[in-house]
């Protein structure tokens, strides 16, 4: 997957709107979606998946700012929080 410059903006301006509410968060790594090649995953660690509330609470919070980049840039890319093993 090649990621271009407008890509890294994007993604910058997702992590720091995520961190404003979730500064616990990092960057894991930057994949294509499995359903899509144009889709872009931003895979992110520090989500507690024992609170399922605070996981839905995050993915609802990052939805609207996903689909702003979508509506205006034409690129998807989702951050995608991960069960961390144990």
């Amino acid at each position: 997957m090649r990621i271009n410059h407008v890509h890294e903006r994007l993604i910058g301006e997702l992590m720091d709107y995520a961190r404003q509410k979730y500064p616990e968060i990092e960057l894991g790594k930057i994949t294509e979606s499995p359903g899509s090649s144009n889709h872009i995953w931003v895979i992110i660690k520090g989500i507690d998946w024992n609170d399922d509330d605070k996981v839905m609470d995050f993915t609802e919070y990052l939805s609207g700012k996903q689909e702003d980049i979508l509506v205006e840039y034409g690129y998807p890319i989702s951050l995608m929080p991960i069960r961390m093993p144990a």
